[in-house]
């Protein structure tokens, strides 16, 4: 008996649907900046926080960094600066520096903590380089050491594409870890191509993998910024971001950062993804490394933490139950615990720098 939700019109308008929704929100966050806004590259982007501005960042202190090709990168130095070892945090992907709002307060009792707004994100300028890259983001997170870090154990933690870009760092400047940095944690992320389905149907998924960079580019020119796009982020922010039951003060919280994120920063960065593969994962044998991996995860799922333990035999693997892509959010206790364990046992046993860098 012929199923009329197996009509080709309606199985192709599904697809329209679903691959909209997916390239709108992928690799770590979201994206759905509607329209473009004609950035000046060394303009500090026009950024409004929201809820952001409702986090207490106590005795925070700005330390700006100056990029190779001249961009100013916000940076923030915060906790114990009298502590023994400096955590460096990275945000993820369409996100800022306040995605770590859960994290500050605690892990600045055991550290000193750097953070930092990623190239083109929150108060950061996108710089004059043509093409966003995680080269480029890791190049830009070795200025971030050499400005702010320059002597000292540190510990570098990756939230999505932020672990993206700490594992890239370890590429190209292998001789920094297990001499100045001591531990790495990898949190909702991957060591290659983002290849998750998003939870959708098969066909969907598949032809996602060549879709997503054009739907990026029609729907900053098909949408137009009043139609009803603050409800569909949030929307999307809530089924690709968090596992079911998250809250709406988290959805919110989250969702008016992503939209706070240039569109062409999102659209430059994307197809960067379907490239990434990181060549230095070996390296990360030398230092104490931890990989978080959310249980509901539907960009970097569970399977890609195994496959980051498969290159780094020796580093710790954390399935975090109930949560999804934005653990850091959702889970924070036991986030806090385990990052808090690293740095304890960073300071405990600085290196391993006899272990085999791969």
């Amino acid at each position: 008996m012929f199923d009329e939700s197996d009509h080709p019109l309606r199985l192709g308008a599904q697809l329209a649907v679903d691959l909209g929704l997916a390239a709108a929100f992928t690799v770590g966050g979201a994206a759905l900046r509607l329209v473009a806004s004609g950035l000046n590259p060394l303009r500090e982007p026009e950024h409004s926080l929201g809820r952001s501005q409702l986090l207490s960042k106590g005795g925070a202190k700005r330390s700006p960094v100056t990029a190779e090709d001249g961009a100013e990168l916000h940076v923030e130095v915060d906790g114990d600066l009298d502590a023994p070892v400096t955590v460096v945090l990275c945000h993820g992907f369409a996100l800022n520096q306040d995605s770590w709002s859960a994290q500050r307060a605690e892990l600045g009792r055991h550290a000193r903590l750097v953070l930092w707004d990623q190239r083109g994100h929150g108060r950061s300028q996108r710089g004059l380089v043509q093409q966003l890259s995680i080269d480029q983001l890791s190049r830009d997170l070795f200025a971030v050491l050499e400005q702010v870090v320059p002597t000292g154990p540190v510990v570098l933690v990756g939230h999505s594409m932020g672990g993206m870009t700490v594992m890239a760092l370890a590429g190209q400047h292998p001789e920094l870890f297990g001499s100045r940095v001591r531990g790495v944690a990898l949190l909702a992320t991957s060591g290659g191509p983002i290849s998750a389905d998003l939870g959708l149907p098969p066909y969907a998924a598949r032809a996602l993998q060549w879709a997503a960079p054009g739907a990026f580019v029609a729907m900053s020119r098909l949408l137009d910024p009043g139609w009803g796009a603050r409800d569909v982020v949030r929307w999307l922010t809530r089924r690709y971001a968090f596992a079911p039951g998250a809250s709406e003060e988290l959805v919110v919280f989250l969702a008016e950062m992503i939209q706070a994120t240039p569109f062409e920063v999102l659209a430059g960065l994307f197809p960067d993804f379907r490239l990434h593969h990181s060549a230095g994962l070996g390296v990360l044998q030398r230092v104490k490394t931890l990989v978080m991996a959310g249980e509901r995860d539907q960009i970097t799922p569970p399977s890609d933490g195994l496959d980051l333990l498969r290159a780094v035999p020796n580093a710790d693997l954390v399935v975090v139950p109930d949560a999804g892509h934005g653990l850091i959010l959702e889970r924070p206790e036991l986030v806090n615990a385990h990052l808090s364990d690293l740095i304890k046992d960073v300071t405990t046993v600085p290196s391993l720098m006899g272990a085999d860098a791969g």
